[in-house]
C-alpha cells in the first residue's frame, strides 16, 4: 500500500531520502551555560551560574545519532552524547546548596555530568524526489548529578562539606524535521522540536534546533558539519534534587556518517 506510505523504500545508500540505516559519528564543540538552585528543607538554596562560580570550562565531546527507516516514510532515530566536567576552585561569594553551605573562601572541587539520550519516531508527511519534511515525537531522557566538595579554605583551613544533587527523567518531544538533497553529492538537514511539560515533579520547557550541511563524499560515507542548541528549564521538585535547572548547550558538530 505506497500510497500510504507503508511501504519499504527501495534502499539506496548515499541518499538520505530513501537509504534504510544511518549512523553519524562525531565530535561536538560545546559552548555551555548553566544555572543552578537546589533548595534545601527552608528552600533558599543559592542560584549560581556553574561555569563561573564554579570553574567548569566548556568541553568538546562524542556523539552519536542514528536512524532506522523501516518503511518509505516512516523512521526510528536515536541520539546520544554525555559529558562530565570537574573543576577545583577558590569560591568568591557563599553557596548554598540543599542543606549544606559552602563558605566564602573555600576550595570547592566540582564535578557536573550530564547525558542526553533520544528516541524519536517520525513520519514524512511531505515527501519528493528531492526533499521530504517529516514530523517528529521522541523521548529525551536528560540525566544531570552535580557533586560539591570542600576540605579546606582558599587559607588552608580545614572543612568537611559534601553535597550531591541530580536528577533524571524522560521529556517528550515535538517537532518538525526537514531534509533537501541539493544534488548527488551534497544535502541539508534541519530541525526544531520543542514541548512544554508540567508534570509533577517537572515543570518547565524544551527547546532543541539543529541544521547541517552534509557532502556524500563516497557512495557509503559522507562528511558533515552543523551546529546544534538545546536549551531547557526546569523547576524539580523531588527527594534527589528540589530547585531549578537552566541548562543550555550550543556548537558545531563535525561528524561522519554511514550508511546502507
Amino acid at each position: 500500500m505506497p500510497g500510504l506510505g507503508i511501504g519499504v523504500a527501495h534502499a539506496e545508500a548515499g541518499n538520505p531520502l530513501t537509504d534504510r540505516f544511518s549512523v553519524s559519528l562525531g565530535t561536538f564543540l560545546l559552548d555551555t551555560e548553566t544555572d543552578i538552585r537546589v533548595d534545601g528543607a527552608a528552600g533558599n538554596g543559592t542560584e549560581f551560574d556553574a561555569e563561573r562560580t564554579l570553574g567548569l570550562d566548556d568541553s568538546d565531546r562524542f556523539r552519536v545519532d542514528g536512524y532506522w527507516r523501516f518503511a518509505d516514510r516512516h523512521r526510528l532515530r536515536v541520539l546520544y552524547f554525555d559529558t562530565s566536567r570537574s573543576a577545583r576552585q577558590v569560591i568568591d561569594t557563599e553557596l548554598r546548596v540543599g542543606d549544606v553551605v559552602f563558605p566564602l573562601q573555600a576550595e570547592l572541587e566540582s564535578t557536573f555530568e550530564t547525558r542526553v539520550a533520544e528516541l524519536a519516531y517520525e513520519y514524512a508527511f511531505l515527501k519528493r524526489d528531492n526533499y521530504e519534511v517529516a514530523a517528529t515525537i521522541g523521548v529525551h531522557d536528560l540525566r544531570f548529578e552535580l557533586d560539591l566538595s570542600a576540605t579546606r579554605t582558599g587559607s588552608g583551613q580545614p572543612l568537611s562539606l559534601q553535597r550531591t544533587a541530580n536528577a533524571n527523567g524522560p521529556l517528550p518531544v515535538i517537532g518538525l524535521r526537514g531534509t533537501w538533497r541539493l544534488n548527488d553529492r551534497f544535502y541539508l538537514d534541519a530541525q526544531a522540536q520543542y514541548f512544554r511539560i508540567s508534570l509533577d515533579p517537572y515543570d518547565g520547557r524544551l527547546e532543541d534546533y539543529m541544521a547541517s550541511v552534509v557532502w556524500q563524499a563516497f557512495k557509503h560515507v559522507a562528511l558533515g558539519v552543523g551546529y546544534n542548541e538545546f536549551v531547557t528549564r526546569i523547576d524539580v521538585s523531588d527527594d534527589d534534587f528540589d530547585g531549578r535547572l537552566r541548562w543550555k548547550y550550543g556548537g558545531v558538530r563535525i561528524f561522519l556518517t554511514g550508511s546502507f
